[in-house]
């Protein structure tokens, strides 16, 4: 019997989804999807196992673990899993779709495999080709349904992330100039004395992978990108994708030596109030269910970075969110795909009465948006939390402020919408939904399951690794 060790763990971690990816251009639906099932599952399994047992180190020049990367390949390979599985009832559900089932399962798996690549290395340089290669493995998944806004999405989203991610990359070059090394590990470990450049390189990184975080004003290919794609992309988009490009941001604000200079902490602090407020009030004014869940994991992103900012205890409480709104806000998009494949449209004003058409979807999708906006006793509720009394602790008073107007906005705004869905009543301008439609919720109860795990009582061995992922980050615990 093998027995496991981290470094096996790294192995699988990187064979399983590229070995998916190849093994799903194979000309037969039925190996196709089951390539990529169990290509998913045993990247979880992989991240799980690496998870339970606390490995950190290094492996090589380039490979490395630690309880952040850890805590992020739950994430990623947990989404990966859930929307591999839901994308089969989904495709079916496509009259003409611009790509064939294998070229889908292979570019999920390799969008897959570039989150984790991100992830699993040491070198600033290589997380970024990783975060780049994201843009390219799932940009074409979004014109799957052959729509002309799906194809502009895609452009839009191609050129702006690409754009972001070259001021990145001179963000790097920079740093590199100023330290002689892009090994973030190492970085970390030992911070380099600040200055200019050093400052300059970490502002220039929160811009560029801001940019595929979706901060304001840079968040422009955000709601086309996450509403046009089809759902189980749209929940790896909303649910991974954003908290992988922070990650890679995170791994060069680490560079700054505890606690950061205020110059930089001040910006990071500016974009997360903005983005926040900003999200939260345009959701208010969405029609599309699909583009109201995007704005929402905008202000999420927001919310996010000003707990990263304030440090301390809100850095804490940045990680359990987003962990915790992960799985509830993928949930959410199985059900608006749930919604969509039985209504035919994402319109809110032509949806209603879920909760007779689509018993389950409904009632799952009410749960999903209760998770996500941050009702307790989700994690996502514990996370808002500890970043409003980290802000009161530093004695940033108007910044607990900002965070309680942005949760109360965008809770009602999400959950009021949803409602009326689910509860309203049917008239005339609405569209009926066959009842036999209402399938394909039992994996969006599973991730809400999971967001109400971490809240309540944390899951085996996450509770560990969030702390020291937080205490590696300069933050400290409640």
């Amino acid at each position: 019997m093998i027995a496991f060790t981290p470094l096996l763990g790294l192995y699988v971690l990187v064979v399983a989804p590229s070995a998916a990816a190849i093994l799903a251009v194979i000309p037969n639906d039925t190996v196709s999807e089951l390539a990529t099932r169990i290509g998913s599952v045993v990247a979880f399994a992989a991240a799980c196992a690496l998870l339970a047992s606390g490995a950190s180190g290094r492996w090589g020049p380039y490979l490395g673990l630690d309880p952040l990367s850890e805590v992020f390949l739950f994430m990623v390979t947990g989404i990966y899993a859930t929307s591999s599985w839901y994308s089969r009832g989904y495709l079916r559900s496509i009259s003409r779709p611009f790509l064939t089932s294998q070229i889908y399962y292979a570019l999920l798996s390799a969008f897959a495999f570039a989150m984790i690549s991100v992830l699993i290395v040491t070198d600033l340089g290589l997380m970024w080709i990783g975060v780049e290669a994201t843009t390219v493995a799932s940009a074409l998944l979004i014109v799957l349904e052959r729509k002309p806004a799906s194809v502009e999405a895609a452009w839009r989203y191609t050129l702006v992330a690409s754009a972001g991610l070259t001021i990145a990359l001179f963000a790097l070059l920079i740093l590199y100039t100023a330290t002689g090394t892009l090994d973030g590990f190492a970085l970390a470990a030992a911070p380099p004395t600040v200055t200019l450049p050093i400052e300059m390189a970490v502002a220039l990184a929160l811009v560029g992978y801001g940019t595929k975080v979706g901060l304001f004003p840079m968040h422009t290919w955000l709601p086309d990108a996450h509403s046009e794609a089809p759902s189980p992309i749209s929940a790896m988009f909303s649910g991974v994708l954003l908290p992988t490009a922070l990650y890679a941001f995170l791994r060069v604000y680490r560079v700054l030596p505890t606690p950061v200079p205020p110059l930089v902490s001040n910006l990071v602090l500016a974009f997360g109030v903005v983005t926040a407020l900003v999200a939260a009030f345009l959701l208010q004014r969405q029609r599309s269910f699909k583009r109201l869940l995007a704005y929402s994991s905008m202000e999420v992103m927001g919310l996010a970075v000003i707990g990263i900012a304030v440090g301390g205890v809100a850095l804490y409480g940045a990680l359990i969110l987003l962990v915790a709104h992960a799985f509830a806000k993928s949930a959410a998009f199985y059900c608006a795909g749930n919604v969509l494949r039985g209504a035919g449209t994402n319109q809110i004003d032509k949806i209603r009465d879920l909760r007779g058409t689509m018993p389950w979807t409904g009632s799952a999708w009410v749960v999903a948006g209760a998770a996500v906006t941050g009702a307790p006793p989700f994690g996502t509720f514990l996370g808002e939390l500890l970043i409003v009394v980290g802000a009161l602790a530093s004695g940033a008073i108007w910044v607990a402020g900002v965070v309680v107007v942005a949760i109360l906005v965008a809770f009602l705004g999400v959950n009021s919408q949803i409602g009326r869905m689910v509860f309203g009543e049917a008239d005339p301008e609405t569209i009926p939904i066959p009842r036999g439609e209402d399938t394909g919720w039992g994996l969006a109860y599973l991730n809400v399951a999971l967001a109400f795990a971490i809240g309540v009582a944390a899951l085996p061995y996450l509770t560990d690794a969030l702390r020291q992922a937080a205490v590696l980050l300069g933050g400290s615990l409640p």
